[in-house]
């Protein structure tokens, strides 16, 4: 079935504008591995051609859209919100100083699966957790900030403080860095390794929490229950990204089984709501998986491609771990057979 979803959003996109591949990729809501099989049946078939880097519909490709009742595609999407949900609009100031400040960051390793999303994107997190109410007051704990979240938290005014597990310690450095030219001391920097529960001194601490794990199910299942055990109980909430491209749909139900045993609901799910700002040139060089098993020959991507959706989620009732006491990190808990960008 996926193969069809696939097929389907590949006719009706193409029949709009031929596009290139990686500008293709933005449109399809599954997993690479899965649409990298259906992009090549489809070239099979015949109802797709590849030239001069772009894809496009054939007459056969044509006549079987018609058939299926398949019109071309026109986004729909808020050109000012760009479906995130919330304005940026009214808060210029906030984006101008965050933007300023991260300027100089530490740059984004593999070895910590690192990959900063866009800082208009930071922000609008922000934002949305002001809208519903989760910030103001609050204290907040950041299990990994490559993406400074903590910063443009701080440059809002409105948590009432907030803390940052990290293991990379360049990180650490920058935030404390600019917290001390900013006069910010509401803020809590401590260098940690997930492999290890949360100090006695964090846990039941905190409101809110925020994390970009790697997309494993025992990366997510790892990340979450460490973030579990820092928060104060029933009424809580946690935010994540996660992706289509890295995570199928078998992958979101485990984990999404996960977040109800735990003592969760899902409350929100914002479509591509993060573009990662990934070295455009390594995506090829590296021979990632997302270029070298494309079904065509590919050059370095004109776009950023990579994005992930925002999850909201809050605890029903006293959330619960479900991993408890040390773990060995193992390649498994890094990448998985989903992995096609983040894995050479």
């Amino acid at each position: 079935m996926e193969n069809k979803r696939v097929a389907y959003l590949v006719l009706r996109v193409l029949l709009a504008q031929p596009l290139s591949y990686w500008q293709l990729l933005k449109h399809i809501d599954v997993d690479l591995p899965t649409t990298q099989k259906s992009l090549k049946n489809l070239l099979e078939e015949g109802l797709i051609d590849y030239k001069d880097n772009l894809f496009f519909l054939t007459p056969k490709g044509e006549k079987t859209a018609k058939l299926l009742g398949i019109s071309p595609f026109s986004s729909l999407i808020c050109p000012e919100c760009q479906g995130k949900t919330v304005s940026l609009a009214h808060h210029q100031a906030l984006l101008n100083e965050f933007t300023e400040i991260i300027q100089g960051r530490p740059q984004a390793i593999s070895e910590y699966d690192q990959g900063y999303v866009t800082p208009v994107d930071t922000v609008a997190r922000v934002l949305f957790m002001y809208q519903v109410g989760d910030i103001e007051g609050k204290e907040i704990i950041l299990l990994g900030d490559d993406d400074l979240t903590s910063l443009a938290l701080l440059v809002s005014g409105w948590p009432k403080r907030v803390t940052v597990l990290e293991i990379d310690e360049r990180i650490l450095a920058f935030i404390e860095r600019i917290a001390t030219i900013k006069g910010w001391d509401n803020i809590d920097l401590i260098h940690y390794d997930a492999r290890y529960p949360v100090s006695d001194e964090l846990k039941g601490k905190f409101d809110v929490f925020l994390t970009d794990p790697v997309e494993t199910i025992g990366g997510l299942r790892l990340f979450f229950s460490r973030c579990v055990e820092a928060l104060r109980g029933e009424g809580c909430v946690g935010y994540f990204g996660l992706t289509h491209l890295e995570a199928s749909r078998k992958k979101w139900r485990q984990i999404q089984q996960d977040i109800l045993a735990m003592g969760f609901t899902i409350t929100d799910i914002v479509r591509n709501f993060h573009t990662y700002l990934l070295e455009r040139e390594d995506v090829v060089k590296l021979e990632l998986r997302v270029a070298k098993e494309a079904p065509v020959k590919v050059e370095f991507p004109e776009i950023d491609f990579y994005t992930s959706n925002l999850y909201r989620i809050y605890a029903v009732e006293t959330p619960q771990p479900l991993v408890k006491g040390k773990v060995d990190w193992e390649r498994e808990l890094y990448y998985d057979e989903e992995a096609y960008v983040t894995c050479p």
